[in-house]
Order: C-alpha cells, then structure tokens, then sequence
C-alpha cells in the first residue's frame, strides 16, 4: 500500500519544490525613533536593573517607539515598535529583542504587524529574525538588518529593511 502512494509524491514533488522556490520576497524599509528614557514623551524605560556594578548585564528595557517613513522626526508616521531588550551579552556587545512591528498606516499592511526575535549589536549593524505576523502578514518568514543612523544625548534613529515571504 505504502508503494503505491509513492508514485503520487514523486509526481507532486516537482510542484511543491517549485511553490517553494517561487515565493516572492517583500521588502519593507522604514525608520525607528527612540526617545531616551528621562526626557519628555520617552518611548523607552529600563524596568529592570541589577546595579551590581557599572555594567548593564541583566537590565530589560521596554519601549514603544514610532516607525516612521523617514529619519526625519517629522515624517509621516507608519506605525508601532513595542517589544522589550533585553542586555544579555557579559561583555555588554549586545542583547536580544523581542518587537512587534505594528502598522497603523502602510498601504496594504496597515492593521498587520510583524513578530521578530535576535540578537542586536552595538558596534554595527544587526541581522534577526522575522518570526511571524498577524493580518495581512500572516505567517511570515524572514530576516530584518538594522543600522543607527544617528544618535543624540536624548534620542536615536535606526533603519530597518525586512525581507520576508508569506507562506500562506
């Protein structure tokens, strides 16, 4: 019985490996602005910190920060970052997040949100996960880079571009 079925899966192998292959790429490139913990209208506050010593191993920040369509400040507003980061690295290099893309105003994926997870670098740019979505963007899968693109005493700006498929 299990002979017979076989034929069928080499038959249907060819179409599957080529639903596989054919699967568009998505790009989404936008703009993450971080106010500073301590100054009006922050997005961002530490909310766990074991102050053993200068080092900043084990703190968790929680942040909530605009996505904008440019590095501008005044740019039009496109969505949501929320997540938390997370200062895992001993020798303070870096650490994990956990954000969630939300989009209140992107075209096609406005109500969508994309789920990501990795580890972000301070001395250059970060590659991490996209683990999944909601909405429109159900069911995605790919990675984002991310770059400081520039740095005040109160604020921040880093690019992101996400590329990602939809496995529906």
């Amino acid at each position: 019985m299990a002979a017979a079925r076989c034929p069928l899966l080499v038959q249907c192998l060819p179409l599957i490996i080529c639903l596989v292959v054919n699967a568009e790429l998505t790009h989404l490139h936008f703009y993450f602005h971080e106010v500073d913990a301590g100054t009006p209208n922050a997005t961002v506050v530490n909310v766990a910190s074991l102050h053993r010593n200068s080092s900043t191993f084990g703190d968790v920040n929680v942040f909530d920060n605009a996505l904008r369509e440019g590095p501008d400040p005044a740019s039009r507003l496109i969505g949501k970052a929320q997540g938390i980061g997370v200062h895992a690295s001993l020798d303070e290099s870096g650490g994990l997040t956990a954000i969630n893309f939300v989009f209140s105003d992107y075209g096609a994926y406005s109500g969508s949100a994309l789920a990501t997870l990795g580890h972000l670098t301070t001395s250059g740019p970060s590659e991490r996960s996209i683990v999944g979505g909601t909405g429109k963007l159900r069911f995605a899968r790919g990675y984002m880079t991310s770059k400081l693109l520039s740095s005040t005493d109160t604020a921040i700006v880093v690019v992101f571009d996400m590329y990602f498929t939809l496995d529906h």
